[in-house]
């Protein structure tokens, strides 16, 4: 792909300012700066890096949308703003008031040690950063056409290096410029596009009906198993993380019901910017670059050049996000559990836990070269795992320890199984049913025969 110069030194100027963010007076000794910020953090600064943080798969985005239609909205939209609402009224100020600082740390108050060691490796898949990583290599690899593998790497080192010393507080000044630039650029193409080719109402109706439908064409049963990863919400250990980090309860209720509104305006954007990807592109666009093509044919130098530095943003916003978070989870969730790892700081078992997982997320981004494959997988075996142990700590109604060891333990294994005998048969799943629905309903069969038993015992 060829650049302009212009465009070239947008986007040096993008790395080089997240770099000197990043790092300049960042470092930190103290574990809960570095992990939680020392419960720093204002409402502004919680509102951009929820954002910013949740938008990392924006070549999913690409592909789905472009594929599919609105229904990228009804599946990667719509869902979030439900369990995100109910975070914010239901869980926000209860999560807030437990002062802890990682998810698993949570099922350790009430649970004890091995079902923190147990949750923390369901939390490590969901806040993996293979995805990200993914994106950000096959964006460096149509930029500078390196080989794919190269440009994974390089990506991946790339976002290490400006929150290792900082943690948390570097990721969040980083999340404020990238959460301007990522509306900037959407903004860009979407003014070029209206005005040069076609307006929304225009494009609307050269549609064709299937990229109308809310469903896309998809079954009911794939769209509902997308609503319900969307509970991934509630146990998000970047999301709980962000929480723990603000300044007060009210801050981490109010922040999340703003986050809402501008995930709301964002989806609007890149749904649209599918829609035009569809209608102006050839047909044999790939369709996860489907916006870096779009970018390329439609922008003059200069607003090129903006629109990929808000793809970037977008991007690696969640990256180093995810990277701390899992770094936080194998190094201080898990390492740091073990009596040996006292005689090492744990900002060091995090820093080494990072290195770790970056290298984890590479082989990932490897062997699953599909962000969605990857969104969907992480999503189906973590989520039924932890999603109702979580819930009923924070609401102060501990299970009992055997049920939550079980549903720590199988539910997760039945739905891995059932994805992997389906796989063997060409995705042809038994009785049609997708592997989050037995996982999901093997923990609430856990929960209610090992509750009602432990209550029959009490009696």
């Amino acid at each position: 792909m060829n650049l302009h110069l212009v465009d070239i030194l947008l986007i040096g100027a993008y790395f080089i300012a997240v770099l000197l963010i990043g790092i300049y007076k960042n470092r930190t000794e103290s574990t809960s700066n570095y992990v939680v910020m020392g419960r720093k953090l204002t409402l502004p600064a919680f509102v951009m890096t929820l954002v910013s943080t949740w938008y990392g798969g924006i070549l999913g985005v690409s592909e789905y949308s472009t594929s599919y239609g609105v229904s990228n909205w009804v599946i990667f939209g719509l869902p979030y703003y439900v369990f995100g609402i109910a975070f914010a009224l239901l869980v926000a100020k209860k999560a807030r008031s437990l002062e802890v600082s990682s998810l698993p740390e949570i099922l350790v108050a009430d649970y004890g040690k091995n079902a923190g060691r147990l949750a923390s490796i369901w939390v490590l898949l969901l806040a993996s950063p293979a995805p990200y990583i993914l994106t950000l290599g096959l964006i460096l690899n149509y930029f500078l056409g390196l080989n794919l593998v190269v440009s994974i790497i390089v990506g991946a080192i790339f976002s290490l290096i400006y929150i290792f010393n900082g943690g948390l507080n570097s990721v969040i000044k980083t999340d404020k410029l990238q959460f301007v630039l990522m509306f900037i650029g959407f903004m860009v193409i979407l003014l070029v596009l209206s005005s040069s080719y076609m307006n929304p109402v225009e494009l609307w109706r050269a549609l064709p009906e299937s990229h109308k439908s809310l469903t896309g064409g998809q079954s009911l049963g794939y769209i509902l198993v997308w609503f319900f990863i969307g509970s991934w919400t509630l146990v998000d250990p970047g999301f709980h993380q962000r929480v723990y980090a603000t300044t007060t309860q009210g801050t981490a209720k109010r922040g999340i019901l703003w986050a809402v509104l501008f995930w709301f305006i964002f989806d609007l954007m890149t749904t649209l910017t599918g829609l035009y990807a569809f209608s102006f592109l050839p047909a044999d666009t790939v369709p996860s670059q489907a916006f870096l093509v779009l970018g390329h044919a439609v922008l003059p130098w200069g607003l090129q050049g903006l629109f990929y530095v808000g793809i970037l943003a977008t991007v690696m916003s969640t990256l180093d996000s995810n990277t701390l978070v899992s770094g936080i989870t194998l190094g201080k969730d898990i390492m740091g559990s073990y009596p040996a790892s006292n005689r090492v700081g744990t900002n060091s078992l995090i820093k080494v836990a990072m290195v770790i997982v970056i290298i984890i997320g590479i082989f990932m981004a490897i062997l699953i070269p599909s962000v969605i494959d990857l969104w969907y997988t992480v999503g189906t075996i973590s989520i039924p795992a932890l999603l109702l142990p979580t819930l009923f700590s924070i609401f102060k109604n501990p299970l009992p320890k055997a049920t939550v060891l079980l549903n720590l333990t199988v539910p997760p294994l039945v739905s891995l199984l059932w994805f992997f005998f389906g796989k063997l048969d060409e995705w042809n799943y038994f009785w049609g049913l997708e592997p989050f629905y037995p996982g999901l309903f093997c923990s609430l069969l856990i929960l209610i025969l090992f509750k009602r038993s432990s209550e029959g015992v009490k009696h």
